[in-house]
């Protein structure tokens, strides 16, 4: 059942900031990390733990998203996201008063864990308190913050770490004045009367296919951020403010295709999956026999604006056939998919370079994939609307 909150611009956007604290947690830190090398030099290990402290958080989310999201079905949305965000925030901000490199590790689960329900419990409150194309809009401005947030604490993180490596971490402070907007313009959903124990209540073959396809899509969307930079000098790109320069590029591609959902949004989410996997498709071709630097970057930009429309059209989609009562547990299980596809996208490529010799030689089989996933989503929209009722 579902229950009746007014909410408007101001209730939203409070709810839209704490979605840049997953991009926070890894990108802050990415310009200080070969600082963090040299300050930890005499640690056995080093340079297996730097890398690990960036991407604990991930990990956290991929493994306690389910758990928060059903906390947060079970003890209210709101009071654990302020809880979990002023505990962010403390978190955050530790390794600026820590010289121990374990404590500091202890510290990043503990940020991941916060970020778990963060995401969890915004995104649920905005499925609460919107419907229809208010939803959608919500659901779609979150990636647009995301990815514009993530070009700001580069930046940021840049910046500040010229004091230090310590320095970028002052900005996890940011977490409390944002937990502050939730407390006073964020009502708490009233409680539906009935609370399905467990996951029962979940319907569990919709859960299914949009993690798979969330996972497939994350895996996608990664490769292109992760690998724009690495492979660059192939096409003779050495400088590394080039390198920032067109990774940046690239980028905004995301926050434009979230926008544009806002014009599709009403369309079958089917036909939506099938020519946005297969507009992702033509960009990693695109990419793969790209002739010169300046025609890779161009095929990048759209396949991070095919992106921007894939993760708004799966996030609604996720949502489409949430109850208020299972609510929460959907969506922790959907950002668990998207930490996981994350997560193995470190691993696919990789994979794929070694067996072809190259990282762009593997960008083909990537498509064929994405051109796999578009096309079995536009059989099931043909198959459909020639089905008898």
């Amino acid at each position: 059942m579902e229950q009746g909150v007014k909410a408007g611009f101001a209730q939203g956007l409070a709810l839209l900031l704490p979605a840049t604290s997953a991009v926070m947690g890894i990108l802050l830190l990415v310009p200080v990390a070969p600082q963090m090398m040299q300050a930890f030099a005499d640690v056995p290990g080093v340079a297996f733990l730097v890398p690990v402290l960036l991407t604990l958080p991930g990990l956290c989310i991929a493994l306690f998203s389910p758990v928060a999201g059903l906390l947060g079905d079970r003890l209210g949305r709101k009071r654990l996201l302020i809880g979990s965000m002023l505990v962010y925030g403390l978190a955050g901000m530790a390794p600026m008063l820590l010289s121990d490199i374990y404590q500091i590790l202890a510290s990043r689960v503990l940020v991941g864990i916060c970020e778990a329900l963060i995401m969890t419990l915004s995104t649920t409150l905005i499925g609460d308190l919107f419907t229809g194309k208010a939803r959608e809009r919500w659901l779609s401005s979150q990636t647009a913050v995301a990815s514009v947030s993530a070009l700001l604490f580069l930046a940021l993180g840049g910046l500040l770490g010229r004091q230090g490596w310590q320095a970028p971490f002052l900005i996890y402070g940011l977490a409390w004045p944002m937990a502050l907007a939730v407390l006073v313009l964020v009502r708490e959903p009233a409680r539906v009367e009935r609370q399905v124990p467990g996951w029962s209540g979940l319907p569990g073959r919709h859960v299914l296919l949009t993690s798979v396809t969330t996972i497939l899509a994350a895996i996608l969307f990664y490769t292109i951020q992760i690998n724009v930079s690495t492979v660059l000098p192939d096409f003779g790109v050495t400088d590394p403010a080039r390198i920032g320069l067109f990774s940046a590029l690239a980028s905004i591609g995301t926050p434009l295709g979230s926008l544009m959902f806002w014009t599709v949004a009403r369309r079958d989410i089917r036909l939506l999956l099938g020519l946005e996997f297969a507009l992702m498709a033509a960009a990693f071709l695109a990419m793969a026999h790209a002739p010169d630097a300046s025609w890779f970057i161009a095929a990048a930009f759209i396949g991070q604006v095919a992106a921007g429309l894939l993760l708004p059209t799966l996030l609604t989609w996720a949502m489409s056939a949430l109850t208020f009562d299972v609510r929460g547990r959907g969506m922790g299980i959907w950002q668990s998919s998207f930490a996981i596809g994350q997560f193995l996208s470190a691993l696919v490529v990789p994979a794929l370079a070694a067996a072809t010799g190259a990282t762009i030689d593997a960008f083909p089989i990537i498509a064929a994939g994405s051109l796999l996933v578009g096309l079995l989503a536009l059989l099931l929209l043909f198959r459909a609307r020639w089905s008898p009722a």
